[in-house]
């Protein structure tokens, strides 16, 4: 009687972690990001090469370093959809040849986001996509149709970021599905990223909102 009780016990307090742990999931997963990129960045931002699916494969890997190293991220789960990597892909000395992209998701189990990364130079074609292939999949709720948050993972392949910003919001405002008001909004610059947001409603009623994290690899 005395271990029934007492799983009983463990099984409320593991709950209510869970719960808690989901309510904070934007602050739990901005601070594995920001331990995940120290990481990568002491690392050389070493990957096989700048293609999109490589810089996943390291961004992948170091979060699963930075939730192993600390118990604050224990609740999380940190999963690479579409493909199985090797340990050569993990270590960088690998590339990932996949038909389909790698995707990142982190969850608390019914509750998270999903993490859409694409290359990026100060040059129509990347940012273009960056829009057109990445931020609308959130906004035509073909990603996070039942969420209110998602993720745009930026490698910026330049010495800086200058330049990107204004051509991004060009290619929004564009947009027939945004336009005026969907627009990137910078918030704050750190060592190893900097960080943007932008808010989108949907023909469904729910509106989603991005954060970007944008991760000079120099």
């Amino acid at each position: 009687m005395l271990s029934k009780g007492l799983g009983r016990v463990l099984g409320r307090a593991n709950e209510l972690i869970h719960n808690r742990a989901a309510q904070h999931l934007p602050e739990l997963v901005g601070a594995l990001l920001d331990d995940a990129l120290a990481r990568w960045a002491s690392n050389g931002w070493h990957t096989f090469n700048h293609l999109e699916s490589n810089c996943s494969g390291q961004l992948y890997r170091w979060l699963l370093e930075a939730r192993r190293a600390d118990r604050r991220f224990y609740t999380l789960e940190v999963v690479l959809e579409n493909v199985l990597l090797t340990p050569g892909m993990l270590a960088g000395t690998a590339s990932v040849t996949t038909a389909k992209r790698p995707d990142i998701r982190i969850h608390v189990r019914e509750t998270g986001v999903l993490l859409e990364a694409k290359r990026l130079t100060d040059t129509a074609a990347h940012c273009r996509a960056y829009v057109d292939d990445g931020m609308v999949r959130f906004v035509n709720e073909r990603y996070g149709a039942a969420e209110d948050w998602g993720m745009m993972i930026g490698y910026v392949q330049e010495s800086s970021t200058a330049g990107i910003e204004p051509r991004i919001n060009g290619f929004v405002t564009a947009h027939a599905l945004m336009g005026a008001g969907h627009e990137l909004i910078p918030e704050t610059t750190s060592t190893h990223s900097e960080r943007l947001r932008s808010s989108h409603p949907r023909a469904s009623g729910a509106p989603i909102r991005l954060d970007h994290v944008w991760v000079v690899l120099h």
